[in-house]
């Protein structure tokens, strides 16, 4: 079976999110319709976020599911009842970003190439993956009893090979970029403004998610759990700082966002309760018949990285 290095789990940020004059809702028509080099910039690079972004295309589960469900019926090794295939249809609207984004000016080394790469992948792949989709949509491997499908079986699992590669490529050049220029953008804003609030809780979230690295792996926090504690606790006081400064020229503050950090931090604080007081452990050593069909552990960092991402939505939709 093929095995591809995972793709990115979390959500990139927009730069919208750094209020750049690019980001301005008061932008007039004349900026917008000659955008300076950095607007370009950062309109060229949002649209590779919204590529990334599209959670909906785990393309490496998808090609998983495949072969562990569909394929053996073509193989010959289960019986072809049932069979399920996922529509292709965030493979167009990938490409379309990644066209776009590469089509615009300034040059991205560190982007235009894996995403010229992810785009002609996506293109090879939703051909075939529009047909296997269609045959097993409509049972049609009832009709012919699999003929079709064992026939193009072997370019659609060569195809999404090649996109699983190309995707994971490509996300880890966003995240390399995604990174730097939080940190850079963190540094350079001024302490007690607004902007040095909002790009330190960009900057705490990212931390605390590494930090969290061996929970969403099954792991635990092992030496982590420090440094997991300080970048949740930072990730607050910025969270905190950041409602603050909103007040002080809207009496309402921020208070959805601010929900969506709650929710983010209530989760880590209990993973590192659940981790001191050794229930993970305890779990684990129960007899197999005791244990929960999913894990507390395993239930605990499918929500940290759910709310992880709706932070990160919150954040790129600028709710406040």
């Amino acid at each position: 079976m093929f095995i591809a290095k995972p793709v990115a789990r979390t959500l990139a940020v927009a730069t919208c999110l750094l209020a750049l004059s690019a980001c301005d809702d008061k932008t007039t028509k004349t900026q917008e319709a000659q955008p300076s080099a950095e607007q370009a910039e950062v309109l060229k690079y949002n649209e590779y976020i919204a590529a990334a972004n599209m959670t909906s295309a785990n393309f490496g589960k998808q090609l998983a599911e495949y072969q562990k469900y569909t394929q053996p019926a073509f193989d010959g090794k289960k019986k072809m009842d049932d069979l399920f295939f996922t529509e292709p249809l965030s493979m167009g609207r990938i490409k379309e970003h990644l066209d776009k984004a590469h089509s615009m000016k300034p040059d991205m080394p560190e982007l235009d190439e894996p995403g010229r790469l992810y785009s002609e992948a996506l293109a090879k792949a939703e051909p075939v993956s529009r047909d296997m989709y269609n045959y097993i949509s409509a049972k049609t491997y009832k009709s012919d009893n699999g003929a079709h499908g064992r026939e193009i079986q072997p370019a659609l699992l060569s195809s999404m090979q090649m996109l699983v590669v190309a995707q994971a490529n490509f996300f880890e050049g966003i995240e390399a970029k995604d990174r730097a220029r939080i940190k850079a953008e963190f540094e350079r804003a001024q302490k007690g403004t607004l902007e040095h609030a909002q790009m330190g809780m960009v900057y705490y979230l990212k931390e605390s998610l590494d930090a969290a690295g061996g929970v969403l792996d099954g792991k635990g926090l092992g030496d982590k759990k420090a440094a997991f504690k300080d970048a949740l606790d930072q990730f607050n006081s910025m969270a905190t700082a950041y409602d603050a400064k909103v007040r002080e020229s809207n009496k309402t503050g921020c208070s959805s966002l601010l929900s969506k950090a709650n929710d983010y931090l209530s989760t880590g604080r209990d993973i590192i309760e659940r981790t001191e007081n050794g229930q993970y452990e305890k779990d684990a050593k129960q007899p197999k018949q005791f244990q929960l069909m999913q894990s507390q552990q395993t239930q605990d960092a499918q929500s940290l990285l759910q709310n992880y991402n709706n932070m990160v939505s919150a954040l790129n939709t600028n709710q406040c």
